[in-house]
Order: C-alpha cells, then structure tokens, then sequence
C-alpha cells in the first residue's frame, strides 16, 4: 500500500465520525469547499487513490485532503479547558514536494483558522509533526476547532498558501 493511500486511511478515518452520529448537510450559507472540476493529482512519487468520502486540493507545493460532505464534528470543552487543544476536532494531513522529513523538524507548516459566520475564539493547533517518512513523506497538525459553525482553514508552507471551507457541526448526543 502506498504511503499516501495510508495517509487518505488515516485522514478519513480522524475525519470519520461514529454510527451514531447523523449526517449533516451544511447549510447554503456556509460556502464549503467542493470538489475542484479538475482533480489535483499529486506528483510522483505521492499517489492518489480515488476516495468516496474525500478529495485532495490544491498544487505540488501545497495540497490536502477535504472531506467531500464538508462537515467536521465538534464537542465543547468542559469548563476550564477551553484552551486545551486535546482532543482534537480533526488531523489534518498536507504535502508539499518542498517538504523534507530528514532535515525539517518540525515542519514549518502553520495552521490557522477563522470562524466565516460570527465570532469565535482562536483556532488551537498541535505542532506540526512529520507522518510516514520516506520518499513521500507528508505533514500533520491537529486541530481544535473552538465552536461550531462554518471555518475557513488555511495551511501555508514555505510561502505557499492553501485554504478550504468546512461546516462544523455539534455531536449529536443520544
């Protein structure tokens, strides 16, 4: 299995939510990001494997994986830890032929996040780390997204920006 087969495993499976949780639709207000007419295939030697629940954006020095529903799940923080960024609301995996695991730690990738509908703290984010190393090796940040409602999230790497537009939506709870 190739490493970036692994790596869409990995993303859709952190991007996954239980059975029991209902599907949503994000509302028309929330402009989510959509599939590009023309898929974004990664240079050699990443390889993209078609996805029923996700699609990768943007160019060789920047790309991700978006979940196609375009809805991540959320769950408030106890009071007290709202600014504790475990447990995550996502890992979000991205790859850039500029990125090179044997000499770059941390990655020099950052995050951030701002909610599109109304105010919201800051965006929380785990340090970048380095995933699968090796010849198509890739980076990772986890996130946690401080309330629900619709998010653009944006990466940049070495000059190179890349942003997309998800719903977040509360758990449901039984």
């Amino acid at each position: 299995m190739t490493v970036l087969r692994i790596v869409l495993l990995i993303s859709l499976l952190a991007l996954t939510v239980s059975a029991r949780q209902q599907s949503s639709v994000p509302p028309a207000s929330c402009p989510v990001t959509v599939a590009p007419a023309i898929p974004f295939i990664p240079p050699p030697p990443y390889e993209a494997e078609a996805s029923t629940k996700s699609f990768l954006i943007g160019t060789d020095k920047l790309w991700t994986a978006v979940r196609k529903l375009g809805v991540w799940y959320w769950a408030p923080r106890p009071p007290g830890h709202e600014n504790e960024v475990q447990p995550l609301t996502v890992k979000i995996f991205w790859g850039s032929v500029d990125f090179d695991w044997k000499s770059e730690y941390p990655p020099q990738l950052k995050i951030t996040g701002r909610r599109l509908d109304g105010d919201a703290p800051p965006l929380l984010t785990l340090r970048p780390t380095n995933a699968f190393p090796g010849s198509a090796a890739a980076m990772l940040s986890g996130v946690y997204v401080p309330a629900p409602g619709c998010w653009e999230i944006t990466g940049e790497y070495k000059g190179e920006k890349l942003s997309f537009v998800v719903w977040v939506q509360p758990v449901q709870k039984d």
